[in-house]
């Protein structure tokens, strides 16, 4: 483990709670959901089979409300029906001693028709979905927004029934909660759009809920996260990294536990890019400033990149794609393994893996996704 013990060192979050090292599972989409919105069989087994690379576990993303359901076979919050596997999928993060955090979500102009209530999209404005431009949501009216307000908190209850050690705002990827942070899909003039501090409030407004819901229903210990993109992927528009500077002091200041930086690449550095040349991680790591944990993502395939990715100002790196190719990742670096961690999917190996059947022909169908070893 030469070279690496900082990826095993603890770390406590604000609210006291201790993770035993530096290595976090990021949320990744399975598609394999039943399809009553419950979570299969086959998911459970993915959770356990990963349940020991890190200290903290997110999941992959719960639609928090009939009207956000943004993929096929997303399991669902809103139907006290799915309370059972949930448990279920609850034990198995949890099962090698990992916290277990619920990632909740509403896809806004990203829900797909067919899946959601009336087969009608909802959003901060009536402007195009970023991933299919045809589609053009509703502009949601006040008491749809309060209304989905309410859903976060009721999806916050259910995690907390199911046993999950805390939960993760999805603000991040184009879906609702960032629709709503930015300018270009954000174009209200009542008190929910126009400036940046009316475009926050939603976030925050949600990020309340989420707080005053584990106050009532859990205990301290209970983890709130929130991911967010940190500038808008389109430079032409939106939002940059002094925008999310303030968005991130209002989360702080409402009382998040850790911050979750959503990038392809840990190493990118901003659009507008100064003398300095620093990387997005480093320049929000220096704002925050360790008033909470940052966790960062993009491209970790090996331990001296998590290692490079800590001194650049992250507190814990998260494995989205490698968590897929090699649950037994973390086991390796401690014994010194690292000409054995697999860096490309070994299509061979898909019963080891532990892969659900619908997860495995989306990665093997998306060309250029993740890196395939063939036979």
């Amino acid at each position: 483990m030469d070279g690496y013990d900082a990826l095993f060192q603890p770390i406590e979050l604000p609210n006291g709670v201790r993770l035993s090292n530096r290595l976090a599972i990021a949320p990744m989409t399975t598609w394999s959901g039943n399809v009553n919105g419950t979570v299969s069989d086959q998911e459970i087994a993915y959770y356990a089979r990963r349940a020991a690379l890190a200290s903290l576990f997110i999941s992959a993303c719960i639609a928090v409300s009939p009207t956000g359901v943004a993929f096929d076979r997303q399991f669902i919050a809103f139907d006290d029906a799915v309370l059972p596997r949930l448990k279920k999928m609850a034990e198995a993060m949890k099962s090698a001693g990992a916290k277990a955090i619920l990632q909740i979500h509403h896809g806004g102009s990203e829900a797909k028709k067919e899946y959601v209530l009336f087969q009608q999209t909802l959003s901060a404005s009536p402007v195009p979905s970023y991933s299919n431009p045809d589609e053009i949501p509703e502009a949601m009216t006040e008491e749809q927004i309060e209304t989905v307000i309410k859903e976060y908190g009721l999806a916050v209850k259910q995690a907390i029934r199911a046993g999950f050690d805390g939960v993760e705002i999805h603000g991040a990827n184009h879906y609702l909660i960032q629709q709503f942070v930015s300018a270009h899909f954000n174009q209200r003039t009542d008190a929910w759009g126009g400036n940046l501090e009316k475009r926050l409030r939603f976030p925050f407004a949600v990020l309340n809920e989420v707080v005053e819901t584990a106050k009532k229903y859990a205990n301290d210990s209970f983890i709130i996260g929130y991911r967010f993109s940190p500038e808008e992927i389109n430079r032409d528009y939106g939002y940059n990294l002094q925008d999310t500077f303030q968005l991130v002091d209002g989360l702080i200041k409402r009382g998040v536990h850790y911050l979750h930086v959503s990038q392809n690449d840990i190493t990118a550095v901003p659009n507008e890019r100064d003398q300095s040349n620093s990387t997005i991680v480093h320049k929000v790591s220096e704002h925050v400033g360790g008033r909470v944990p940052l966790i960062a993502v993009g491209g970790i395939h090996l331990p001296n990149q998590a290692v490079a990715g800590l001194h650049d100002g992250a507190d814990l790196i998260a494995l989205g794609r490698e968590a897929i190719i090699d649950p037994d990742w973390t086991e390796k670096v401690k014994k010194g393994q690292i000409d054995q961690i697999s860096v490309a999917l070994d299509l061979n190996q898909k019963q080891t893996l532990v892969i659900p059947d619908r997860l495995w022909s989306v990665i093997t169908n998306r060309i250029g996704w993740f890196p395939l070893k063939k036979a």
